[in-house]
C-alpha cells in the first residue's frame, strides 16, 4: 500500500475511533510510548477469535482522544510482535504490519487475522485464557463456551436430532394441519402422501417417531418441557427507568412455538417503543413507530431461525432489549456460511437448515408467514429502514454470538423526516423518575429527556389515577410532584 494511502487509512480509522470516544469491535489503540505492551495478548486472542479479525494500532493514545504519539521503537515493536504471535499463544496468530510516519510520529498497524475454524479458540498460553471482542473490549470465554467454539468445528445439523420423548402429541394440531396442506399444496410429491408421511419426510417427525428439535421448535404445544431456555428474555433498559434499584423495567419471557414467540415479541417492541411524526409529501404527516415494525420482526425471526441449536448453546436465551442505543437482539450463535461482509448482499447459508425449511410453511397466529426464502430478510430490513429515514441496523459477529441493533432515531441523527417523538410509554418514565423524590414538571423533562408537555400529560394522568399527588401551588418552579407508594 502507498504511503498516501497508509496514512488516508490511518487518518480515516481515527476518525472513527474519535467519533467514537473509544475504541471498538474491529479497532484498538495502544500508546507503546515506552515499551511494547504485554497486555495486548489478550487483544491478539480475541482478534483471532472473532470472525473478521481486528486491528491493532501502536503509537495511539486513547487517552489523548487518539491523538498520533509515535511508538517507542517500531522495529523492536515489530519484533516483538512476530514473537507473542508465535510463542503465546496455544497457535499461532498470523498478523500482517505496516509502518505509517505521520509526521515525525512511526505509527505501527496491525492486522489480526481471523484464526482458521479449527484452531479455535486461540487461547493465552501461560494462562490459559481465551477472549472474544465483543463492542470495544476483550472478554474472556468461560469454559462452556470454549466448548461450544469446539463442538462448532463440524456441520451444524442439531435441528435434526430427534427430542427423546416427544410424539406427534406434542405437536399444536392447528399449526400443524395448516403445515401439512400447505407443504401437499405447493408438492405434487407430498400431496400424494398420507400426513403422517408428509411430516417424516419434511423432518418434523424422525424415523423414531419421535419430533426432530426442528419440527418442536416450529410446531410444538410447549417447546420448553423440553428446551426451557429456547425462549426470549425481554426488557427495557433506558437510563431514564434505570436507577440503584431499578435494573429493568417491563421484563418479560417469551416463551411457546416459534410463530408464539415471534408474534409476542414484536407486539412488545411495538407496546414499549415511541410513536414519531414524520413528514411525508404535499405537507402531510404520518405516524410511524420507532422501531419499524417490519424490520423488527425480521430481526426477531432471525434470532430463533439461527441461533445455535448446539445442546452447549441451548441453555442461553435469546436477548432483547431496548437500550438508550436502540433495539438490541442478541442470540447464541455467529454467522454461518459467511462473513458479516456478505450480510443481505449474497444468498444466506442456513445454520439451522430444517428449521428454515419448515418455517417457510408455518404461519403466525395472525397470518403472516415467518420467513419468505431464505436471504431475503436483511434486503427487507434495508429497505423499510431506508423509507422510514432510518440507518440501517448494526450487526456484530462474535462467532458463538450475533448481534444486531437497530438504533433509535431519538437522539442520533436521523435522514430526514422525522420532526417529533411521542413517548408510549410516558407514564412508566414518569413514574420511575419519582422513585427516589419529589420532582418539578422542569426536573422530571430534565431528568428522562421528555418535553416539558409529554411530562405534564403524563402526571395529570396519575394524578387521576392516584399514584402521584402534587406538592404545593406556587407555578412550575415551586411545584413538586410525589409518588404514591403502595403500603
Amino acid at each position: 500500500m502507498s504511503n498516501s494511502k497508509q496514512k488516508n487509512r490511518l487518518q480515516e480509522i481515527i476518525h472513527i475511533l474519535q467519533a467514537e470516544h473509544s475504541d471498538n469491535r474491529k479497532y484498538e489503540a495502544k500508546a507503546a510510548a515506552k515499551g511494547f505492551p504485554a497486555t495486548v495478548v489478550k487483544t491478539m486472542s480475541a482478534f483471532a477469535n472473532t470472525p473478521g479479525g481486528g486491528t491493532l494500532l501502536f503509537g495511539i493514545d486513547e487517552n489523548q482522544d487518539f491523538a498520533v504519539v509515535g511508538v517507542y521503537d517500531s522495529k523492536q515493536c515489530q519484533q516483538a510482535l512476530a514473537a507473542y504471535a508465535k510463542k503465546e499463544f496455544t497457535s499461532s496468530i498470523s498478523f500482517q504490519s505496516e509502518l505509517i510516519m505521520y509526521g515525525n510520529h512511526p505509527v505501527v498497524i496491525v492486522d489480526i487475522l481471523e484464526s482458521e475454524k479449527s484452531l479455535k479458540p486461540v487461547k493465552v498460553a501461560k494462562t490459559g485464557k481465551a477472549y472474544i471482542r465483543m463492542y470495544d473490549s476483550d472478554f474472556e470465554l468461560s469454559p462452556l463456551e470454549e466448548q461450544i467454539f469446539i463442538s462448532n468445528r463440524g456441520v451444524a445439523r442439531f435441528d435434526e436430532d430427534a427430542v427423546p420423548g416427544t410424539s406427534i402429541n406434542d405437536l399444536n394440531q392447528d399449526l400443524c394441519r395448516f403445515y401439512i396442506a400447505e407443504r401437499k399444496r405447493l408438492s405434487t410429491v407430498l400431496n400424494g402422501m398420507t400426513d403422517n408421511e408428509v411430516l417424516l419426510r419434511s423432518g418434523v417427525i424422525s424415523n423414531s417417531g419421535e419430533l426432530t428439535v426442528a419440527g418442536i421448535l416450529a410446531l410444538g404445544i410447549y417447546p420448553q418441557q423440553y428446551f426451557p431456555n429456547y425462549s426470549i428474555q425481554a426488557s427495557v433498559q433506558k437510563s431514564s427507568v434505570l436507577s440503584d434499584e431499578v435494573r429493568a423495567v417491563n421484563v418479560r419471557v417469551f416463551d411457546g412455538s416459534i410463530p408464539v414467540i415471534l408474534e409476542n415479541a414484536t407486539k412488545w417492541v411495538l407496546d414499549n417503543s415511541n410513536e414519531l411524526t414524520k413528514d411525508i409529501a404535499g405537507g402531510m404527516v404520518a405516524k410511524i413507530n420507532e422501531y419499524p415494525p417490519v424490520s423488527t420482526r425480521e430481526l426477531i425471526a432471525n434470532a430463533l431461525i439461527h441461533r445455535d441449536l448446539n445442546p452447549l448453546s441451548m441453555t442461553q436465551n435469546i436477548s432483547l432489549t431496548i437500550e438508550d442505543k436502540g433495539l438490541v437482539i442478541s442470540n447464541p450463535g455467529g454467522l454461518y456460511g459467511i462473513s458479516l461482509a456478505e450480510l443481505g448482499h449474497t444468498a444466506s447459508v442456513a445454520r439451522n437448515a430444517r428449521l428454515a425449511e419448515i418455517c417457510q410453511f408455518v404461519p403466525t397466529r395472525g397470518g403472516a408467514g415467518i420467513i419468505e426464502k431464505l436471504g431475503s430478510g436483511i434486503p427487507k430490513i434495508y429497505a423499510e429502514c431506508e423509507k422510514y429515514g432510518l440507518d440501517n441496523p448494526k450487526f456484530f459477529d462474535g462467532d458463538i454470538y450475533f448481534t444486531a441493533i437497530l438504533q433509535s432515531p431519538i437522539g442520533a441523527t436521523v435522514k430526514s423526516g422525522v420532526r417529533h417523538v411521542t413517548r408510549a410509554n410516558n407514564r412508566d418514565i414518569v413514574l420511575s423518575a419519582l422513585l427516589d423524590a419529589p420532582l418539578s414538571r422542569t426536573e422530571i423533562a430534565h431528568k428522562t429527556g421528555l418535553t416539558t408537555s409529554q411530562v405534564r400529560y403524563a402526571l395529570n394522568k396519575l394524578i387521576e389515577q392516584n399514584e402521584v399527588r402534587l406538592l404545593g401551588k406556587n407555578g412550575d418552579r415551586g411545584n413538586r410532584y410525589i409518588r404514591l407508594l403502595d403500603d
